[in-house]
């Protein structure tokens, strides 16, 4: 039974007194019970604790971490170390997941047995991709393609299987803030031996502006630098060792075209892509409306 799959959902949190309620309800009115709910307080400052705390007391599944404030690299990873469970979710504590999420995903991890699972995400102003029925990924091409991990790049689109994590000794770089999950998510794609894309497995997101990697925007020291540079390149080796350049680094194709005619002639045309909106006048570009 699909039951016998822990799942460890780890919520690194900060500031998210506001948010915090609606993705813990989400979570323990799951229909899929094996859960263990990872909340790491990376030194928050507002009243969040009260929040959590109070879930705490109803859901013994509900474990609490605090740390001084660290980024959320440090945040996911210590999550990661407390995880007891057969696959891995990142949470962002700003967003919720469908009643039946993990219902839906453990079922599909029991019949297919994949290193990573992707779902669905509801966010409007993105393309993210939707799935008809689930599919098995193993060529380099369909991993990157068919989930789009060239173009999107959060950690909460997949559930990812511990021991799978444990292998490859995939952790978030601290150097990195506020794209933390880039070099994390598409490198756990090119390494996955099959990825399973899961139709009607709902991510819910509600607000860009309050991800955990958003906060405190700062000059970055010589040596942060160095490991900066040292960690892109150990991704860009990763990425030609693998030989999933072509894939990674395809040009973006709209996913969706509106045109106006005048007398069958285009006039106005308007090209849709996963994180922005390009218009063209008389085949000119006029502008390009971008949402992250």
């Amino acid at each position: 039974m699909s039951e016998n799959l822990k799942v460890s959902v780890i919520v690194p949190v900060y500031n998210a007194e506001k948010f915090l309620s609606k993705c813990l309800e989400h979570l323990i009115y799951q229909t899929y019970k094996n859960l263990e709910i990872i909340i790491v307080d990376d030194g928050s400052t507002d009243n969040v604790a009260s929040v959590y705390n109070k879930y705490e007391k109803m859901d013994s599944r509900i474990i609490i971490h605090k740390q001084k404030n660290s980024g959320p690299s440090v945040a996911q990873n210590k999550g990661l170390d407390l995880a007891t469970g057969d696959y891995i979710h990142f949470h962002d504590h700003d967003d919720f997941v469908n009643l039946d999420y993990y219902e839906i995903m453990m079922d599909a991890a029991l019949k297919t047995n994949p290193d990573i699972l992707c779902g669905e995400v509801n966010q409007p102003e993105y393309n993210f991709p939707e799935f008809k029925s689930i599919e098995i990924c193993v060529s380099m091409q369909d991993k990157i393609l068919k989930t789009r991990a060239n173009l999107f790049t959060p950690a909460w689109r997949y559930l990812y299987k511990k021991s799978f994590l444990t292998k490859t000794k995939l952790r978030f770089e601290a150097v990195f803030i506020g794209d933390q999950d880039v070099i994390f998510t598409k490198t756990a794609v090119i390494l996955a031996s099959n990825i399973a894309l899961i139709p009607n497995a709902l991510y819910n997101v509600i607000s860009n502006e309050t991800a955990l990697g958003k906060r405190n925007p700062r000059v970055f020291s010589i040596q942060e630098k160095i490991e900066r540079e040292k960690v892109s390149k150990k991704y860009f080796k990763c990425v030609k060792d693998n030989l999933a350049s072509e894939f990674m680094g395809m040009s973006e194709i709209p996913f969706k075209t509106e045109i106006f005619k005048i007398f069958n002639r285009a006039i106005f045309r308007k090209n849709i892509f996963g994180n922005k909106t390009r218009y063209y006048l008389f085949g000119i570009n006029i502008g390009t409306k971008q949402y992250r």
